[in-house]
């Protein structure tokens, strides 16, 4: 019994040891983040988890982050390059927060939102690329995100009052989806350089949101106009435009850590 202690503990040393490398650049996140795959349906998700400040007693949070399209794949790796991931886990780590910190990886074929997947050029996308101009419909991501925190609050006992969604790009488009389609789950969101696509406004008044928007993005004005309509709706939305910044600049600058502290204040009413 003895024996068994001291390996737990050494694990427990050794996890929270690597934990705590991860802050420097040259730690891969790979190492730290557990490699995991969850059936919803018949579609097998791919995604890493790290429970972050696991000593605590409390229930952890959920916090899933949605990348761009450079993040695209079924290696499970690709997800993990963008900067927000590791911006958002030192935030985690730094403040001691307990919490399963979830980055699905979504199929080329798809998206999160269910429109406009990455573009199909020869090469791997570079992150931030713009997509063509124009809808086209593909398979959401959704539900399987949605499925992937519901499996959490049941199997891992995580807070159903403390679950957020970050996204960039792409991601920041899932976001906006995700808080239309499930209007009273999410605690707080965040999307950086998303866009706003085929939704109505009724839903999304629900869910505090913080977003980011480069001025030198396309669409830029359109994005100011529906946040000014989801306000006077009663919708709580923190804007933050970012004064001469591209796509690349915002997705890669924009998880500031008092931009992930006001989204981790929030708390959903059971």
């Amino acid at each position: 019994m003895r024996k068994i202690f001291i390996i737990t503990l050494l694990a427990l040393v050794a996890a929270i040891a690597l934990q705590s490398q991860a802050r420097d650049k040259g730690v891969d996140l790979l190492k730290v983040f557990a490699e995991r795959t969850v059936k919803v349906d018949k579609h097998k998700l791919k995604y890493r988890e790290v429970l972050v400040a696991q000593h605590d007693t409390v229930k952890p949070a959920i916090v899933i982050f949605l990348h761009g399209g450079s993040g695209t794949g079924s290696d499970n790796q690709r997800q993990m390059g963008s900067p927000a991931v590791r911006q958002i886990y030192n935030y985690l780590n730094d403040h001691g927060i307990k919490a399963y910190f979830l980055v699905p990886q979504c199929d080329d074929d798809a998206s999160w939102s269910g429109y406009n997947p990455p573009p199909r050029r020869s090469g791997r996308p570079s992150p931030g690329m713009q997509r063509p101009q124009g809808l086209v419909k593909c398979t959401s991501y959704n539900k399987y995100v949605k499925a992937l925190a519901d499996l959490y609050v049941k199997d891992a006992d995580a807070d159903s009052t403390r679950i957020y969604v970050f996204g960039a790009s792409m991601g920041g488009d899932g976001v906006w989806h995700l808080m239309n389609d499930y209007p009273h789950y999410f605690a707080a969101a965040m999307a950086a350089a998303g866009a706003y696509r085929k939704l109505g406004l009724s839903n999304l008044v629900h869910t505090p949101v913080l977003c980011t928007k480069g001025t030198r993005e396309r669409i830029y004005q359109e994005y100011v106009q529906t946040i000014e309509d989801i306000k006077l709706l009663g919708g709580e939305v923190n804007f933050q435009p970012l004064e001469g910044y591209d796509h690349r600049r915002t997705v890669d600058e924009s998880f500031t850590p008092e931009r992930i502290e006001w989204v981790l204040s929030h708390k959903r009413q059971p």
